[in-house]
């Protein structure tokens, strides 16, 4: 790879069914300070899932940003067409982690999703060269790419991801968690 990526799982936000609206919760808000110590990597570039909670990640936080571009690759995976009741959804994603080219119905599956961020992975290495780029985005998304990456991290892996949460993958393709404090 050509550049580096600093992977931002979203801040923990409000339950709603508007996915695409949801904003971050008051826990989400007070744990964007945890985000600092981004500011010392020489990011050149910020990209954020239009999603209002990823942006808000960014944009509410202490990192310091030139502008933040909005790109739908990043955006959640959809896991359905149907609502998916809070007592489904650990089983929901067990099933899709286990089964990655297998959908819901009205839903993308695991390999689809990841074919969709790794197609913003290929525009960006074709447009860039030696950067730190972060990409802010949404838990089960980042974890389908980190999985991509790091065969090791698995849906148990992805379960003990952090609202916020870091990563960075260098130019060699390693996965390291960067995040420095953890809350849920």
């Amino acid at each position: 790879m050509n550049n580096s990526y600093i992977l931002l799982r979203h801040a923990h936000s409000r339950f709603s069914s508007d996915d695409f609206n949801r904003t971050l919760s008051e826990k989400g808000f007070s744990s964007l300070n945890q985000l600092d110590f981004l500011n010392s990597f020489n990011i050149g570039y910020y990209f954020s899932s239009p999603y209002k909670r990823a942006f808000e990640t960014i944009n509410s936080s202490p990192i310091q940003f030139d502008k933040i571009v909005l790109d739908n690759r990043l955006r959640e995976r959809k896991l359905s067409s149907r609502f998916i009741e809070d007592t489904e959804f650990e089983k929901t994603i067990q099933y899709l982690w286990q089964n990655p080219d297998k959908s819901l119905i009205g839903g993308e599956s695991n390999r689809e999703a990841l074919n969709r961020i790794l197609d913003l992975f290929e525009d960006l290495e074709e447009r860039y060269s030696d950067k730190t780029i972060l990409l802010s985005s949404h838990g089960n998304l980042l974890g389908i790419l980190i999985n991509h990456f790091d065969s090791s991290f698995d849906y148990k892996k992805w379960g003990q991801m952090t609202f916020p949460d870091c990563f960075l993958v260098d130019k060699d393709k390693s996965v390291k968690r960067i995040m420095k404090v953890t809350s849920r």
